[in-house]
């Protein structure tokens, strides 16, 4: 691992009118915000929180490797009754980080109630994908009362240790070099450094989604620009190294984890596609025996990335947990209690 800063950074820049790339963006604006000396990009939408009767804001949790605009698709919608704010975390996107150790998946769980206590936030619906799910699981551990209602999505958590053999092919490949130290990291500024854009942009959308046709071109293009960013400033595969690292020593650590899902609320929504590449079904069952009164909503034909992949299902579903109705009133989704949901997991 190299040291631990992380040099200089561009001055960041905002993503300018959303509007403009697609209509489905327009309610939604790119600033930044300062929390503990840290300039975060903030994207902004919906019913503000300080207006008179506000409900909990939704507040999205990005994963590894991605950013604030991953929700893009669905914050609209749900910003129609109440506020929608997603983060680049540290050393994400664009949040350049105080030093690359501010993007272990620990010190962005710190982080998440400090950003919170900024946005004079106290309690949020907090949604987190792959990492994000981790990081919303370890923020109840750290301060549960801030988590209102939970929506976690193929999120990154521990399965059972005697499932380890049966996780998906590409989640070993991609990520056992971590288990030792500096390896793993070692491999992934040689692929940063040689890999081009084209290449990291096949690579990312191999591993996240079941058909990339379901992305619309204006997804596309900011995953790209995602990438761009990163290919320009170092200091985002450094902060990808020691997320890495941290990321897979909590997951091998486990009781952590296992402490922040048994302190998350009663209320609290999982969110899985069938055709998911990283986040299999032992750790889908593995979370359900610890929750098993989770409702769970089981997406056919989509992969790691649902909110992306398939928007329209998805608000379906929030919006459904939200009323209290069956998840299953949405077209395309089965309740993960059903046996039609356990011949879908089997699939995987």
């Amino acid at each position: 691992m190299t040291t631990d800063t992380r040099g200089a950074a561009a001055p960041p820049e905002t993503m300018g009118d959303l509007g403009a790339r697609s209509a489905a963006w327009a309610p939604i604006r790119s600033g930044f915000v300062e929390v503990r000396g840290t300039t975060v990009h903030v994207l902004r939408g919906g019913r503000r929180v300080d207006d008179g009767g506000a409900p909990e804001p939704h507040v999205f949790v990005h994963g590894l490797g991605g950013g604030a605009t991953n929700w893009l698709e669905v914050m609209g919608a749900l910003g129609e009754d109440r506020e929608v704010i997603a983060m680049d975390l540290p050393g994400f996107g664009r949040t350049a980080p105080p030093r690359f150790s501010a993007a272990r998946v620990r010190a962005n769980a710190r982080f998440l109630p400090a950003f919170l206590d900024t946005l004079g936030i106290g309690r949020a619906i907090v949604h987190g994908n792959s990492m994000g799910g981790m990081l919303t699981a370890l923020l109840a551990g750290i301060e549960p009362d801030r988590i209102a209602r939970a929506v976690l999505v193929a999120p990154a958590l521990p399965t059972a240790r005697a499932d380890l053999t049966h996780l998906p092919g590409p989640v070993f490949r991609r990520f056992a070099p971590f288990v030792v130290p500096g390896v793993g990291s070692t491999a992934l500024r040689a692929f940063w450094s040689r890999a081009d854009l084209d290449a990291l942009m096949e690579d990312t959308l191999a591993i996240t989604v079941a058909d990339r046709a379901t992305l619309t071109p204006a997804m596309l293009d900011v995953m790209r620009e995602n990438l761009q960013l990163g290919k320009r400033n170092p200091w985002r595969v450094e902060s990808l190294a020691y997320a890495v690292e941290s990321l897979v020593a909590a997951l091998l650590g486990g009781r952590e984890l296992t402490e922040g899902v048994g302190a998350l609320p009663d209320d609290t929504l999982l969110v899985w596609g069938a055709e998911d590449r990283l986040v299999g079904r032992p750790v889908i069952d593995h979370v359900r025996r610890l929750r098993p009164g989770w409702p769970t909503a089981v997406l056919p034909d989509v992969g790691h990335v649902p909110m992306m992949e398939a928007p329209d299902r998805y608000v379906g579903v929030v919006d459904a947990w939200l009323a209290g109705r069956p998840v299953t009133d949405v077209d395309g989704v089965v309740d993960g209690d059903t046996d039609a949901a356990a011949g879908l997991l089997t699939g995987v």
